[in-house]
This record gives structure tokens, C-alpha cells and sequence, in this order.
């Protein structure tokens, strides 16, 4: 198997896809917060690109029914998205939700990994247990989990490659995780692309890199795999995770046989097809004059290269409804703290939750169909359901089915809040 190098040309369509999911955290072997983005991008891909097969992966068994527990409860709110759901399970490869351990064979045209693992609390320490990927084939899982997808891989993380220490002593499970995070935050295959320790070929590579350089372009020698190297490949100044060109220093000998001009152009065109720009400069050319050979490479250079460094590529915009559903959940679960913190009696909370959040969001609900009516509240605050399962089995059913269905969207919302409260960490009397 020979892998060619990427210019790390992204497109909406294909290709692998990173989101950090800042106040993530990993608790009771799931993650609550990337199960909320997760459910949210599932909801996403669905309304726009419902051709497209879906499977999501988690890191635990815990993980997977967080995910489609969340998944359950937006569909239960939102008809629209219960009806593509629907529609989706009557398909060839209807939505999956696995995890790690019973992913293998399944593949999708899109991918959702949950990394799940993460801090126990917001920018804390990442303990070092990652569950199956420790063990003696938690590589193997790994490298069956990151070809499931056809076209496209979207990874959702709590933590990064920094937070994983792998060191010589750590599993080999461990190190593929750490590395394969390094590579969704640089786009950048280092085992593969920059670090070759390979050095240029010729005094004629190295001149041209040098030349480059007082132009303020840094470039890589012989980045590539063995028999697919590029001579010399340009990083984009304002991101490094970015290759501008490729460019290939052809010698004499270059000339010498058709083969090897055969193997260079379906080489070139293989590379072009993946994103890359390759130039030739030829020696004979260069010798003669060098500076003309190599105005044009570095008028285009400047063209290509981004002014300030920048993360995803321009026109991402599958990436940036990502980017758009974090903050959005964030947000949400940034409000819900502040009325979850409150020093005050639950039900005082949940009045401020209501005035301040569902009504400024529902003005025009009626009275007697809101979540947080006065029947409702006398409801949540004596039997302090936190969960759906508990809120069917404690909530009378002529007080849940005239809710507001609009408003179920903040049920998780006074589920935590209700379970942050001093009411609920009190043992039920008898």
C-alpha cells in the first residue's frame, strides 16, 4: 500500500473533519456535552445531506447510549427530524451508533467519532485510561474505527493530542491515538510527511530551498513514502498544517530513460488529483538562469498563501455548521450553570431558568402548555426527576402531554439543574 502525500486540501465533501469541544468532560465513562454536539450534527446531517449514509462511533458502551439517548430525546421534540430518522431506517445503511468494540465490518459514506474521553472537569487533567485502546489490540480497533468512513470523517474532541502522554513505554494503542489527534489539529501525517528525516538529493534541491527561503517560504525536503517523495514541498506561512506546492527538481538524468517519464507524469497526476500544485524546474534552466525560473513559483506562492494563520479551509461549510452547533451548545450549557449555581431553593431556579431562558425564547406559549407551569413545577420539584426514564414514571401524564412539544428542547436542561440542586442530593426520607 503506498500513501501519497496530502496537501491537506479539505472540501466539504470529503475527507477528515476535527472539532474540539471545549468544556467537554468525561464523567461516569461518558461525555454529556459531545453527545449533545454529536446529537446536534447527526440532526444537521440529516436535514442536509440525507442521501449520505451516517454511522457515529464512541469510545464506550457508556458513550454510545448517552449518544442515543440524545439523539431519542431531540427526535421526540422535533417531528421534521423524527421523520427523516424514519425515512433514513428504511434505507440499505440506515444510521448506526456503536462502540469501539463492536464497530468492525459496518462502513458509512460519513463517520462520527465521539474520542469521549476528556478532562473530569472543565480544563482539568486528562487521566491516562482510555479503556480498550490501552490494551494489546487497542491499535487494531483504532485502525479498523478510522476506515469506516468512504468519503468523509468527522472527529469530536474533549481533548487533545497534548493531553495524551505516549511515551516509549505506552501502548501502541496509545500512541496511534495520539497521533492520529496530532494529525486532525495539523492535517499533517508527521510519521508520514514532514518527519522523513530524509535530506534534499542534490546541491540543486537545496538551492532552490534556499532561494525560497529569503522569500520567506519554508520548505521540506523529500516529503512523501519511499519511491512517492517530493523534491521540495512549500508549508503556507500563515499554516504550517498546509503544503502550497510541490515542487519537483528534475536533473539530467530525468531525461535519460521514457519509463521513468512515464511513472513521473501518472505520479504527478495522481498528486494533482489529491490537491497538490506541482511545479518542475529544470536544472539545465536553473543553471542559466535561476532567478527567472523562479519568479513565477513564487508570484503564485504568494497568491496561495494565507495572510494569517488560519484553522479549517475556506469554504468548509459542513465544517463551520459544526463549529455554529458547539457554541450553540455551549452556550446553552454555559446558561444552564449559572441557574444550576444559584443560591437558591430548586424551585426559585427553575423559575429564573423560565423567565430568563424558555419564555425569552417562547413568548407566545400559552400559559397552561408550558414546561415550567406552576403544576409543572410542583411536579419537578417534589419527585426531582433527572432523566427521560424518570420523568415518564414520575410526571403524571395529563401534566406531561399538554406541554408545549417546542418546549421539551430545555427538558435536559431542568433535568441538571434539578440534579445540581441541594434537594436532590438529600436522601429520600423512608
Amino acid at each position: 500500500l503506498v500513501l501519497f502525500p496530502s496537501p491537506n486540501k479539505k472540501t466539504d465533501s470529503y475527507g477528515l473533519h476535527y472539532a474540539r469541544v471545549p468544556h467537554g468532560c468525561f464523567v461516569n465513562r461518558k461525555n454529556l456535552e459531545e453527545a449533545k454536539v454529536i446529537a446536534e450534527a447527526v440532526r444537521e446531517h440529516f436535514r442536509l445531506r440525507p442521501d449520505e449514509s451516517l454511522g457515529v462511533v464512541a469510545m464506550s458502551a457508556d458513550q454510545r447510549q448517552q449518544i442515543e439517548s440524545v439523539i431519542e430525546s431531540l427526535a421526540k421534540n422535533d417531528t421534521a427530524f423524527q421523520q427523516l430518522l424514519e425515512n433514513n431506517a428504511q434505507t440499505e445503511e440506515p444510521l448506526f451508533v456503536k462502540n469501539l468494540e463492536n464497530v468492525q465490518g459496518d462502513e458509512r459514506d460519513v463517520i462520527f467519532i465521539s474520542m469521549t474521553y476528556g478532562p473530569s472537569e472543565p480544563a482539568g487533567r486528562v487521566f491516562q485510561r482510555f479503556g480498550p485502546i490501552n490494551s494489546d489490540v487497542g491499535w487494531r480497533r483504532l485502525n479498523v474505527l478510522f476506515t469506516r468512513s468512504r468519503k468523509r470523517m468527522h472527529v469530536f474532541s474533549s481533548m487533545g493530542s497534548d493531553d495524551i502522554v505516549a511515551g516509549k513505554t505506552s501502548s501502541r494503542g496509545v500512541r496511534a491515538l495520539h497521533d492520529f489527534l496530532r494529525y486532525c489539529e495539523s492535517g499533517i501525517l508527521h510519521t508520514v510527511q514532514r518527519e522523513t528525516g530524509r535530506d534534499p538529493d542534490s546541491d540543486f534541491e537545496i538551492a532552490v530551498m534556499d532561494a525560497l527561503s529569503k522569500e520567506g517560504f519554508e520548505c521540506i525536503p523529500q516529503v512523501g513514502v519511499a519511491g512517492f517523495f517530493i523534491d521540495v514541498a512549500v508549508l503556507d506561512p500563515g499554516n504550517p498544517g498546509r503544503y502550497l506546492m510541490g515542487i519537483e527538481c528534475d536533473g539530467a538524468t530525468y531525461h535519460s530513460a521514457k519509463s521513468t517519464r512515464d511513472r513521473d507524469r501518472l505520479r504527478q497526476a495522481i498528486l494533482e488529483r489529491l490537491g497538490w500544485r506541482i511545479r518542475r524546474i529544470w536544472s539545465t534552466d536553473w543553471f542559466k538562469n535561476p532567478s527567472g525560473e523562479l519568479a513565477p513559483i513564487i508570484q503564485q506562492l504568494h497568491e496561495l498563501k494565507t495572510d494569517s494563520p488560519s484553522g479549517a479551509a475556506e469554504g468548509d461549510s459542513e465544517g463551520q455548521g459544526i463549529s455554529d452547533i458547539i457554541d450553540h451548545v455551549d452556550a446553552l450549557e454555559t446558561q444552564m450553570d449559572a441557574y444550576a449555581s444559584e443560591e437558591s431553593s430548586l424551585r426559585e431556579r427553575l423559575l429564573n431558568f423560565d423567565r430568563g431562558v424558555v419564555q425569552a425564547e417562547f413568548p407566545n406559549t400559552s400559559a397552561n402548555r408550558r414546561l415550567l407551569r406552576a403544576g409543572m413545577l410542583d411536579a419537578f420539584v417534589e419527585h426531582l426527576p433527572t432523566s427521560d426514564r424518570e420523568y415518564l414514571e414520575l410526571i403524571p401524564g395529563y401534566l406531561r402531554q399538554s406541554v408545549d412539544p417546542a418546549e421539551l428542547k430545555y427538558l435536559d436542561m431542568v433535568f441538571e439543574i434539578i440534579n445540581n440542586s441541594a434537594e436532590a442530593q438529600q436522601p429520600a426520607e423512608g
